[in-house]
């Protein structure tokens, strides 16, 4: 073979791969909030379909957000909805699973119903008449939208069908589009079965009922039965009891564990823990599913008989019953408690979590399920107030929390160094409680704030400072407690630009300015292992310019898109790959990036192939 075969060979599958890298890069998805201009091919639709698959994404993860925050339903049923006693008010209604006896546990088939009906009734005001495309095709709608929504095992499918017919403005048809089928890695069914699970057999053991009654009966503050040799009488005082029963609920009932899920082991040296709060509420394995449990304070209802007003006092037994030298004091409580918990059901791979709640109620020292028939349940009206949630730190949750920076250099691996100035927060349902600000100690080998913090099953502790990605976890305050939170520096880069190469008789002229009506989209992105671990995007020229935020302290390669739109026409773009020196990019001033033009479509198809890897195209640091 001679050698100008080869060479032709060479170059052929050189095109061949890039072409292939093009035909990848265009076929990711696109987030809503980044839409790019995306249009290489004028005959295609695949950025129409890529249009409707984003919004069906987002709609449905909207929806299941929603369903997830609601017990499963995306509009509460009219008896839900109009009975402010039967959902638990976090801002958001949360309702009770078990309500009066009526058992309200929603089916899979009528979350999977309602997810249907969310997407054909949203799903068009996100598609916006694909006034996007508008001006490129003419778009005719041939129906309306109907879906069909599934729960896997390992995600949710949403199955759409919308017809619409796609054609040039000459009026030619090009395509029809009809069928639309998008995954979303969720694991709605499991935590579904783990949840109705938690439902059932709580009906059946009356789990909760028997914790409250443990509860009274084994603190010693706690009065219920008992005698004492005294002749004074014994004197309680009701709200202080009250009080000591909330303080054991709030610490105890995130203790309970849902056996063959997710949970934080307990220690072999507890073994009253593990007998009594490890709960086989199902038979089956979760290993992503976790279940957790909080008491919820408002309404808590609580009586005890026999009382006088607000005090509790014994009987006391002497003269003819005792010698009477003798006096003993006797005393028999009967306790009612009615209070909601909340339950929540979290699918740890996908940081997402189903919500229901429901009411332990304990009648004459009893679990009592169901109130008895033309009994008054007399609810106190207590109101939410965040200064006294964060306030209440009864349970000695001390909680320390280290902030590191973290940088996860390509080359050289993850590396942590403590930085001082963190702001952190911690929220609970709908409170945000200030932890405060990290400071240095040890001589500067440690940066950490310590501070007691209330009870809450899986809150979130969120770690700020400017010029670092914000971090945040999930975390149930303990005593001791110590969490590390690591926040990855950025660079910030407020001046770039972007500039034009054309092709002329066959030779790559200069860089020039973009013309005053074009305008660029720059995207970065850094993937690690498939996975996106960072990006940022930006306009230019723009009256204020929104600045790149740059990953700090390491070199990173990065994958640059740059496309340049004129009156909705694509004019240039640039495709490639490009590895940011941070000892360049630490200094930095401005960045400029290189794109090719041409003035029509097949032309800058031709340049961007035969340009893709040429050096004059990487991004220059000034």
């Amino acid at each position: 073979m001679k050698r100008g075969q080869v060479t032709l060979f060479i170059i052929l599958g050189a095109l061949l791969v890039i072409a292939l890298i093009l035909v990848v890069v265009f076929r990711e998805k696109i987030a809503l909030s980044q839409i790019l201009p995306e249009r290489i091919f004028p005959t295609k639709t695949s950025a129409v379909e890529r249009f409707i698959d984003g919004c069906i994404e987002a709609v449905g993860t909207e929806g299941l957000t929603l369903l997830g925050a609601q017990g499963g339903y995306i509009e509460l049923p009219q008896e839900i909805a109009q009975d402010r006693l039967a959902t638990i008010d976090t801002g958001i209604k949360i309702p009770y699973w078990h309500y009066n006896g009526d058992n309200r546990i929603p089916s899979l088939l009528v979350m999977e119903s309602q997810l249907s009906r969310y997407m054909n009734e949203n799903l068009k005001t996100c598609l916006d008449n694909l006034a996007e495309f508008q001006q490129q095709y003419t778009i005719i709608e041939k129906g309306g939208v109907f879906t069909s929504t599934f729960a896997q095992d390992t995600d949710v499918v949403f199955s759409v069908e919308y017809p619409i017919e796609v054609q040039d403005k000459e009026g030619k048809k090009i395509t029809e589009l009809k069928d639309f089928r998008v995954e979303v890695g969720l694991l709605l069914k499991q935590m579904a079965e783990v949840a109705t699970a938690i439902m059932l057999k709580e009906a059946q053991d009356m789990k909760f009922e028997r914790l409250t009654i443990d509860l009274l009966s084994l603190d010693p503050e706690i009065p219920t039965s008992g005698t004492s040799l005294q002749c004074s009488r014994e004197r309680w005082q009701m709200s202080e009891i009250r009080d000591k029963l909330l303080t054991l609920l709030r610490k105890n009932l995130p203790a309970v564990r849902v056996d063959y899920t997710t949970y934080t082991p307990i220690a072999d040296d507890q073994p009253y823990v593990q007998n009594h709060y490890v709960w086989k509420a199902t038979e089956f394995q979760y290993d992503d599913i976790a279940a957790s449990f909080t008491v919820v304070e408002q309404p808590f209802r609580f009586d005890v008989r026999p009382r006088s007003g607000n005090t509790l006092q014994s009987n006391q037994l002497k003269g003819q019953e005792l010698a009477s030298f003798v006096c003993l004091q006797q005393w028999n409580f009967v306790y009612d408690v009615e209070y909601p918990v909340l339950v929540s059901v979290e699918d740890t791979q996908h940081n997402f979590v189903l919500n229901f709640g429901f009411t332990v109620r304990v009648k004459n020292n009893r679990g009592a399920r169901v109130p008895t028939p033309n009994e008054v349940v007399a609810f106190e009206p207590v109101e939410g107030d965040e200064t006294k949630f964060c306030d209440n730190t009864y349970a000695s949750n001390t909680v320390r929390v280290f902030t590191l920076d973290n940088v996860s250099d390509p080359t050289l691996g993850e590396s942590y160094e403590p930085i001082d100035g963190v702001d952190v927060s911690f929220t609970c349902i709908r409170y945000t409680c200030d932890v405060g600000v990290s400071k240095y100690s040890d001589g500067g080998a440690r940066s950490s704030i310590g501070n007691l913090l209330p009870s809450c099953v899986n809150g979130v502790l969120k770690a700020t400072k400017p010029g670092y990605k914000p971090a945040q976890q999930f975390v149930t305050p303990e005593a001791g407690l110590e969490v590390s939170m690591y926040l990855t520096p950025l660079k910030l880069v407020n001046n770039y630009r972007v500039v034009k190469h054309t092709e002329q008789n066959g030779v790559l002229l200069p860089g020039r300015a973009l013309d005053n009506n074009e305008k660029a989209f720059v995207s970065l992105r850094y993937k690690n292992n498939q996975s996106v671990m960072h990006e940022t995007w930006g306009t230019y020229p723009a009256v204020q310019q929104e600045p790149l935020e740059m990953l700090a302290g390491a070199t990173f390669p990065i994958t640059v898109e740059v496309y340049i739109m004129k009156e909705n026409k694509m004019t240039g773009a640039f495709i490639g790959a490009w590895t940011a020196e941070w000892s360049e990019l630490e200094g930095v001033k401005t960045i400029e990036f290189h794109t090719l033009a041409a003035d029509s479509d097949d032309a800058l198809f031709a340049v961007l192939g035969k340009y893709a890897t040429d050096p004059r195209l990487q991004p220059v640091i000034r």
